[in-house]
Order: structure tokens, then C-alpha cells, then sequence
């Protein structure tokens, strides 16, 4: 159960080593004076017809209040930030019916489910971007339990910026029950109103994606039309005083925001001792966060939803959770007391720090409590109980060289920038390995689209800890990683920077299967975005 506490006055002094424990009492009392007026905005819209589970998804501009003090007109799903919750069980057939009621195109990508590639949600890759006043039906099966999440695909760094995005849970028939089953949504808003401005340095207003031949996307047989001429590559310094895009990141973006409300709004978590409690984490904004746990033991047990083998359990150690990721975590509730999760951007703890309170029954006016020092953090390289995953012979081998010719202002693959981008073709039934090395100075959030990867070892040393199954891997500064993949979805699939500004920048690539054609035509009179 979540209540909403006042904490105001709380001083989050979230440096590397943490000192000291909050003394602010919690105050009743500080509720966001419009909550009434958004829950009458939000709309949870759900049904069954023939046997399947619908959901009706209203793409709207919604006014929102993060706190009684910022406010902005966020875009969202059903008049909701994060956008309504869809949670269903193993099994079930799932449709989602988005209407877009906003006066440009969108579309919804769902994140790390391995959908058909026609309901992949990328415009100009999988189908055309939704127009105003136009729905698109997505329909899959959900046959693979796991804490995944929906976003927009279309312009992703402002469409996703703005508050496009909401959390999808397959339920497993036969999974463990908890006392309290609830998400964490960390995402980060500018209280200076420049959420939908494209700090990338490039401008993709006049891109013309349906100019792009889909039908064969491949690097040397792409018709680029006059896509290269209109795209603006100037030097982003010109109009941000100078500052790098990681600076400027840091200057625009002030305020945390955890499941849609931000200091002191925030919704604390009621737990009674000896509950059985489950946090699915999910970043879904710009930078990479540290989740610091206090007073309690925990284990993480999921990684992008799927299962570690024999996870143990933790102490005063933080985790990193980057763009696009999540971490499902089981909580040990033994400790009575009012506690804060503390979550910062490891890159701007001076501007986006915050507490999540978990608050036992009776302990409801105590201080909440904090951790004093961080003394490790998270290696999932040498978590759990090693197994063998007995991968067939691999059959294919890339390479993935994360770059920057120009200090940051655009990034690349292999030296290639979008929408003059590397293609990786692949066969059905091959084994492919990639080898992803970091040449920049930031993280990047790797994505692939419609497959689950094994990551095999990390800077050369292979994974000592239970096999690692994800969809979304960061790769930071210097580091090398190896995945393989057993390539068994056909289609198109986009791999990419899931910081949507470093995507929006060029970090853009595709998996292709080998004569595989798209069951759609590109419409050269939508404005296809699929960053």
C-alpha cells in the first residue's frame, strides 16, 4: 500500500560516502492540492473480449503536478505518469489499442518483450508512426514472465522525455506471491520547462524517414533521398554557452521524480514486519541511478525481468540501474522504522537526489532513516549460482565500437551514424556474438530489440555468477563486454543508445534477417521518427 507523506526539510545529502541520518519528522499533511483532480484525469481502461485482455491506451496532453510547487503539461497515457499500469498473467493474449490524441505522431514500443516485429512500435522500421486522431492496435501473446515497460519509439528523447512511458508485468503462472508487488519508476523532469527540446545538437526535424527503403535498410542500399543535407550536425556549443551535452544535461535537469511525483510528493510504501515485499525498479529517464537500500537485507532476482539463479542476499551495497533497465528486488522486512531508499544520478547528485519512504505500520511520525556510507557496489558479474547455459557453437560474430567523432556532440557505431547506420545481417537459427567496447567518456545503455541476450563476459573475464539474461546492458567508459544471442524472431530490429539523446545523436544500429521483408509500406507522408 502507498500513501503520500510530506518530506519536506529533508536534507539529502547523497555525496559517495552518505553521512548522517535525516532528522525530519514526517509531516500528514503535505498532499499535492491537484492529486484529486489528476486521479479524476486517470483513466484505467481494461476489458476482456474473446478470451483476450484489452487495454485502451488515450495518448493526451495532461496538466501535471509533481509537486505543489512544479507543475507542466505532461504528455501521458491515460491522463496518468506513469502511464497505466498493464499487468497480466503467463498465458494470457494481451491487446493494446493506442489512440493518439495529441496533435503529432506517435507510437508505443514495448520494451524488452519479445514481441512479432510488426508490433515492435518503431516508425519506419515496423509500421508507420500513429497520425492525431488515428489508433493502432498492438496484439501479442504474453508467454514470457518478467518486469518489462512501454514507451514511445517516435522522437523517444522529447516524446519519452514528456512523460510517454509505463510499466508492463507478465505475471508467471506458478511464481512466488508477495505481500506487496509494487514499481519504482525513477525518471528526471527540467522545473525549467525544456523537457521537449532536442539537446542532442542535431536537428531530426526535417529528417525524412519515409524516404528510407525499409524494405532493404542495409548501410549500402538505404535511399538517404535528401537526408543527409537537411540534417544539422553544427557544433551544439554554439547555442549552450560552450557546455559539453553531458554538462548541459546536468544544468537543465533538477528534479527526481519517482513514480510520476517528486519531493516532497513522493508516495511512500506502508509495510507491516514480516511482509514479503517485491520492488521492480525500472529507470526510465536520462541518466544512470544509485539505489541505496538502508537497514534492511535484500536480493535482486531479476535483471530486465529475467530470473537469477540462486541470488543472495545483500548489505549496505548500492546498485546501478541505467536508462531502460530494471532490477527486480526482494526486501527482508525485519527492521521496524521509517526508512528512505535513497536513489541519485551517479553523474549530478547535486540536482537529482531523492527518497522513496518505506514506512512500517506504527512508525508513521518516526524520522526516516538513511544509509550512513555506501561501502560497495553491485557486481552482477559474480552474483548467484554460476550454471551452464549450454549455448550451440556460434555461428556469427560482430563487432560494436561505441564512439564519438566530435567530443559528444554526435555518437556513433563503427564510426556510422544515423540513418547512415551499421546493419548486422543474420540468418534464423544463427548464433550471434557481439563485441561491444566503449570508446566514449559516458554510459551508454545498449538495447536490442526483439531478442534477449546472454552476457558472457565482461573486459575479457568471463561471467563467474549466475548466467546473465537482459535486453538492456550498459556500457560504461573503457568497458568491453561479450553477448550472444540465438537469433529465432525475424525482422528488423533496432539496436541502440537507450539514453534517447546519444540515439537522437546517431548511437542507432539494426539486427536484419536475411531476406526478411516488412509487413508494411512507408508512407512518405508521415513524419517517421523512430529515434
Amino acid at each position: 500500500m502507498k500513501k503520500s507523506y510530506g518530506l519536506a526539510g529533508i536534507a539529502l545529502a547523497l555525496s559517495f560516502v552518505i553521512a548522517g541520518c535525516s532528522n525530519d519528522a514526517v509531516d500528514h499533511s503535505a498532499m499535492g492540492h491537484g492529486e484529486s483532480q489528476q486521479e479524476e484525469q486517470t483513466q484505467e481502461v481494461t476489458s476482456e473480449v474473446d478470451g483476450k485482455r484489452v487495454f485502451d491506451l488515450n495518448v493526451t496532453e495532461t496538466h501535471w503536478m509533481f509537486n505543489d510547487e512544479i507543475m507542466d503539461d505532461a504528455w501521458t497515457y491515460n491522463g496518468s505518469l506513469p502511464g497505466q499500469e498493464i499487468r497480466v498473467l503467463e498465458g494470457d493474449s494481451v491487446v493494446v489499442n493506442v489512440t493518439n490524441s495529441l496533435d503529432e505522431p506517435t507510437a508505443l514500443h514495448l520494451h524488452g518483450f519479445p514481441v512479432p516485429n510488426e508490433m515492435d512500435g518503431v516508425p519506419g522500421v515496423t509500421q508507420n508512426a500513429i497520425m492525431p486522431g488515428e489508433t493502432f492496435t498492438y496484439e501479442y501473446q504474453a508467454d514470457v514472465p518478467g518486469t518489462y515497460w512501454y514507451h514511445s519509439h517516435q522522437d523517444g528523447a522529447r516524446q519519452v522525455g514528456k512523460g510517454l512511458y509505463g510499466v508492463f508485468i507478465v505475471e508467471p503462472k506458478d511464481g512466488e506471491s508477495y505481500d506487496l508487488d509494487e514499481v519504482v519508476v525513477i525518471d528526471e523532469w527540467s522545473s525549467m520547462g525544456m523537457g521537449d527540446m532536442d539537446h542532442s545538437g542535431m536537428d531530426h526535424g526535417n529528417m525524412d524517414h519515409g524516404s528510407m527503403n525499409h524494405g532493404d535498410m542495409g548501410h549500402d542500399d538505404m535511399d538517404h533521398g535528401n537526408m543527409e543535407e537537411e540534417m544539422d550536425h553544427g557544433d551544439m556549443s554554439s547555442d549552450s554557452n560552450g557546455l559539453s551535452h553531458a554538462e548541459m544535461m546536468n544544468e537543465m535537469y533538477d528534479t527526481m521524480i519517482i513514480n510520476g511525483k517528486a519531493t516532497p510528493q513522493i508516495e511512500s510504501i506502508q509495510v507491516e514486519e514480516g511482509n514479503k515485499m517485491k520492488l521492480r525498479f525500472l529507470n526510465a529517464g536520462l541518466f544512470t541511478q544509485v539505489v541505496s537500500i538502508p537497514g534492511h537485507s535484500f536480493k535482486i532476482t531479476n535483471y530486465d525481468g529475467q530470473s537469477v539463479n540462486e541470488p543472495e542476499w545483500l548489505n549496505d551495497t548500492a546498485f546501478r540501474i541505467a536508462p531502460a533497465e530494471r532490477y527486480d528486488v526482494v526486501i527482508e522486512l525485519d527492521n521496524p522504522g521509517a526508512w528512505g531508499v535513497q536513489v541519485f544520478a551517479e553523474e549530478n547528485r547535486d540536482n537529482l537526489q531523492s527518497l522513496l519512504p518505506i514506512i512500517y505500520s506504527g512508525y508513521e511520525s518516526n524520522d526516516i532513516q538513511t544509509t550512513e556510507t555506501i561501502s560497495s557496489f553491485f557486481d552482477f558479474t559474480a552474483y548467484g549460482e554460476a550454471v551452464d547455459v549450454n549455448l550451440p557453437d556460434i555461428t556469427k560474430e560482430f563487432d560494436m565500437n561505441l564512439g564519438t567523432n566530435d567530443g559528444g556532440e554526435t555518437f556513433t557505431i563503427n564510426n556510422k551514424l544515423f540513418p547512415d547506420h551499421e546493419s548486422y545481417e543474420v540468418e534464423e537459427g544463427d548464433v550471434v556474438k557481439f563485441t561491444i567496447v566503449n570508446d566514449t567518456d559516458v554510459d551508454h545503455p545498449m538495447h536490442l530489440h526483439g531478442e534477449f541476450f546472454n552476457v558472457i563476459s565482461k573486459d575479457g573475464v568471463p561471467i563467474s555468477g549466475s548466467p546473465i539474461l537482459k535486453d538492456t546492458l550498459n556500457v560504461r567508459p573503457g568497458e568491453t563486454y561479450e553477448i550472444v544471442f540465438e537469433a529465432k524472431n525475424p525482422g528488423i530490429w533496432m539496436f541502440h543508445c537507450h539514453e534517447f539523446h546519444h540515439a537522437n545523436a546517431g548511437m542507432m544500429a539494426e539486427v536484419r534477417y536475411k531476406g526478411f521483408e516488412p509487413g508494411f509500406s512507408i508512407d512518405p507522408n508521415i513524419p517517421n521518427k523512430p529515434e
